[in-house]
């Protein structure tokens, strides 16, 4: 297992971190998206859903689309 210099070898924190994938970076489309997405929801310009609530939202929301 690859620990890091910094770690003390008992630290399963740091330990699941090490053993964790590595993800690709963002493209710049994606990045700007998400910059946006955040910029957004700072604004108050985004609707935060509740997880439990995310099934009612998205119904609401394709009926606003259709209508």
């Amino acid at each position: 297992m690859a620990t890091r210099p910094d770690a003390l070898p008992s630290d399963p924190i740091l330990a699941a971190i090490d053993r964790a994938p590595r993800v690709q970076r963002l493209a710049p489309e994606q990045h700007a998206e998400l910059e946006q997405d955040l910029a957004d929801m700072a604004a108050g310009r985004a609707r935060l859903v509740a997880h439990e609530d995310l099934p009612r939202a998205l119904e609401e929301l394709a009926r606003e689309q259709d209508g």
